[in-house]
């Protein structure tokens, strides 16, 4: 019985890796998508353009592709993005509960006055991701 229990928690175990390992890649095109991390393949936008337009820009570029290929990866990166951003929403909520219950976690440490300048960096933070939220989206 102890190897049938060993087995499945095995089983547990790299399903909740692959489980962390999608949600981490769709928080990483997410920051990707918006220009967190850089401005993304082919430097700052031209006004008005996506980040997807530009990254498509960049493949027909790079790869040559023609017009044909253009359609079908437009279309493809399109969809693509459509299954990122349903898994993005159907996790949010989790990872603002981590975030909510790590924040509280960390303020339990502090003094009073570590506390104050906390809050006000967490205000920040929220801030700055608000602001790329709306500039990346």
């Amino acid at each position: 019985m102890t190897f049938r229990n060993s087995s499945w928690r095995a089983r547990l175990t790299v399903l909740g890796v692959f489980a962390l390992g999608v949600a981490l890649g769709a928080l990483a095109m997410d920051f990707y998508q918006r220009g967190v991390w850089g401005r993304g393949p082919a430097g700052p936008p031209p006004r008005g353009e996506s980040a997807r337009e530009r990254h498509l820009q960049y493949l027909v570029r790079e790869l040559k592709l023609t017009p044909e290929q253009t359609e079908q990866v437009r279309r493809i990166l399109d969809e693509t993005r459509q299954e990122f951003l349903q898994l993005r929403n159907e996790m949010h909520p989790r990872f603002e509960e981590i975030r909510r219950r790590s924040r509280q976690r960390l303020r339990a440490v502090l003094t009073p006055e570590q506390q104050a300048k906390f809050d006000e960096m967490m205000k920040r933070m929220e801030e700055e991701r608000r602001r790329h939220r709306r500039d990346g989206s």
